[in-house]
């Protein structure tokens, strides 16, 4: 009876404000952080233009500039660029997270604004990684989910950003134990993947209570309180 009057309590919506100034080559642009709503709207976040309501907010800076290219490169007319991203998770007024994150140069193209627009894609991507990976979902649920960059893939088929190398865990992140817990893992998988990664964000008094409004145990905010910080 308890089971199935839990299975029946509908989820908190998490709502999310993304406040990231982006630019490409110094002029405002929107790509990287359409690429963050994207993933974490399918990570079941709700994003929000409404900083008051949100639970969570994430800001910081995306940028993209020119890199250097050989002399052959220059004489047929091509550019290169990178992109860097400097990001803070925020519960409440405190901070949590940060993740600061750099693409590769890629490859060189003609159009200097594409080929910056692909390093903000790329670099936005790690940063929706660091705070959200689907990886962890799959391990503990079993689930796949979708993490939108097929759809980033189709959006620009002939000039996508170069895949970045996967990098191994470093601690479970705040924004995963949050849709862990939305989507009812099992209560011992999620205490394991805590104890097994540790946790990569400040288990301070907001994250805490945000994690019990979201819908977590106390057994998972001990869990929480007792993992290695990996910051």
């Amino acid at each position: 009876m308890i089971a199935q009057t839990s299975a029946q309590t509908p989820k908190k919506v998490v709502r999310v404000f993304i406040d990231v100034r982006e630019s490409n080559f110094d002029k405002p642009s929107s790509v990287a952080l359409n690429t963050l709503s994207e993933r974490l709207t399918t990570a079941g976040f709700r994003v929000t233009t409404n900083k008051r309501e949100a639970a969570i907010i994430v800001d910081g800076t995306i940028t993209s500039r020119a890199t250097p290219v050989t002399d052959e490169v220059k004489k047929q007319g091509g550019v290169n660029a990178e992109a860097s991203a400097s990001v803070r998770l925020l519960v409440g007024s405190e901070v949590i997270a940060t993740s600061v994150e750099r693409s590769g140069p890629g490859d060189w193209g003609v159009q200097q604004e594409r080929v910056g627009e692909d390093r903000l894609v790329e670099v936005a991507g790690l940063v929706a990684d660091d705070l959200f990976s689907p990886d962890l979902m799959h391990e503990v649920t079993g689930a796949v989910r979708d993490t939108g960059a097929a759809t980033a893939s189709r959006k620009n088929p002939a000039k996508s950003a170069a895949p970045a190398k996967k990098k191994p865990r470093k601690g479970v992140g705040f924004l995963e134990v949050v849709a862990l817990v939305q989507n009812s893992a099992p209560e011992d998988r999620i205490v394991a993947a805590l104890k097994k990664y540790g946790i990569k964000f400040k288990p301070r008094d907001a994250a805490l209570n945000e994690l019990r409004t979201a819908g977590a145990s106390e057994t998972v905010i001990t869990a929480v309180k007792n993992s290695a910080v990996l910051v």
